[in-house]
């Protein structure tokens, strides 16, 4: 062989190999024919599919919300003391299943009222088992919270009079001869009445006798009755805090009108 010649064609084929070599690094790996298009099509299914099953969610929802404010007009219609439609809610998923078998698990009604005397009441109940009867619809329990401002009660006592809740409470401040009267009093419940039982006194800062005759008096004029409450609700417990009285009531397999 000649090496002369050997040499010069060595150098070529190692040129043509080494340029493959470049050019093969410079348009990098070979990649698969559009490997993520199965991938792609996963997704677009699995898109889908939420998209089908939120359908029967969101249709439900929408009938919940329907029922929802129907309800909530025919309560406003029925309950004069209202200042305005209440707010309804019913629990219970799917809602399209329990009212086709006329059975909610639980309904919430919150609304604002005004007893004759123009006391402000916000309303606040709580309905489990409710279920279709022959005359209308019926809950098995029914709960009921009515809550009064504190800042009301005392207007309606009139001027330089104020109520307080404290500890649990009632805390009453008012002027006498002068100078301040500070009674802290329980509030208790006796059939449908208010009471209140002097707990501590004290007059300009200084101790008194909580079982003064005039004190005791006082308490007595300021106990109140509570009125009728809706659904037949039975008042059960009392309560104050730092903002408002608050009427605890109960009933038990209570009718109610065709709501649906």
């Amino acid at each position: 062989m000649n090496h002369r010649t050997a040499r010069p064609d060595a150098r070529a084929k190692g040129a043509v190999r080494g340029g493959a070599v470049r050019g093969a690094a410079a348009r990098g790996p070979r990649r698969p024919d559009r490997p993520d298009r199965p991938r792609r099509t996963r997704r677009w299914v699995l898109a889908g599919a939420c998209a089908l099953l939120a359908v029967p969610v969101l249709a439900d929802r929408v009938a919940a919300g329907v029922a929802e404010d129907r309800m909530a007009d025919r309560i406003a219609a029925r309950q004069s003391a209202l200042v305005a439609a209440p707010d309804v809610s019913i629990d219970g998923f799917p809602f399209l299943w329990n009212a086709a078998a006329g059975s909610y698990p639980e309904v919430e009604v919150e609304g604002r009222a005004r007893t004759d005397d123009g006391l402000p009441v916000t309303a606040s109940l709580d309905l489990r088992e409710v279920s279709r009867t022959a005359g209308g619809y019926e809950a098995a329990t029914a709960r009921g919270k009515f809550e009064v401002p504190l800042d009301a009660l005392a207007a309606k006592r009139g001027a330089g009079f104020r109520l307080t809740g404290r500890d649990g409470r009632l805390e009453i401040t008012r002027s006498f001869m002068g100078v301040p009267l500070v009674v802290t009093a329980e509030l208790k419940l006796t059939g449908d009445t208010v009471t209140l039982e002097p707990a501590a006194a004290s007059l300009a800062g200084r101790s008194i006798d909580p079982a003064n005759p005039q004190i005791a008096a006082a308490l007595r004029a300021a106990e109140r009755k509570i009125p009728e409450l809706p659904l037949g609700l039975v008042p059960s417990g009392i309560s104050v805090d730092a903002s408002a009285v608050t009427v605890h009531a109960e009933a038990r397999e209570v009718a109610l009108a065709d709501t649906a």
